[in-house]
């Protein structure tokens, strides 16, 4: 994986040192369940989930502040889908968390704009997926910051979780839609070609 830039951050290969950071975001109670996982209970859970992340064909970024070289949350491009619409050729799936302590500051909608970015210009996908649980409207922000278009709304069992069913509203970025909100979308993220 190559390493990601934008005007705050850095998007990373997962370091086995970043289990300190990512449990302490990762135990909160407020993080895991927006993406439908339950508050890591320990330090060694963050470590089984980095080498998890490690050993992935998926690339999963650590999202870095680049003011002080921490850690803050996690973001990646997975080969999944989160509709029950079958995806059309090359397709990934885009998720993210963030410590609360850094909500609100546009950080994510600038992580997501830069994956995006790369997702179409060196992976050559011709669509990418997002989704966020009916609950999560800061997701929700995310996924209408960076263009993505609604699809359609699936329910879902959230089994790393609790087991209960909620509704997960699906959404995606094609190649065309991509070349609508390139410039956009280099802007949110500070890159310049």
């Amino acid at each position: 994986m190559q390493e990601l830039y934008t005007n705050r951050l850095i998007l990373r290969e997962w370091k086995p040192s970043d289990a300190v950071d990512m449990f302490e975001y990762a135990r909160d109670p407020e993080i895991g369940p927006n993406a439908g996982w339950a508050p890591h209970k320990d330090i060694e859970e963050s470590c089984r989930v980095i080498e998890m992340f490690r050993e992935s064909r998926d690339e999963i970024y650590a999202m870095v502040l680049r003011e002080d070289g921490r850690v803050i949350g996690s973001i990646g491009l997975h080969e999944r889908s989160p509709s029950e619409v079958v995806p059309s050729g090359r397709s990934r799936e885009i998720g993210y968390v963030l410590t609360k302590k850094l909500w609100g500051k546009g950080l994510v909608p600038e992580a997501c704009a830069r994956l995006i970015v790369h997702a179409f210009k060196d992976m050559a996908v011709d669509e990418l997926w997002c989704g966020h649980y009916s609950f999560n409207e800061r997701s929700r922000s995310v996924v209408l910051k960076t263009g993505f278009r609604y699809v359609e709304t699936v329910r879902k069992t959230l089994d790393r979780l609790d087991g209960r069913e909620v509704d997960l509203l699906a959404y995606r970025i094609t190649r065309g839609d991509f070349e609508e909100l390139q410039k956009d979308l280099l802007e949110r993220a500070g890159i310049i070609l």
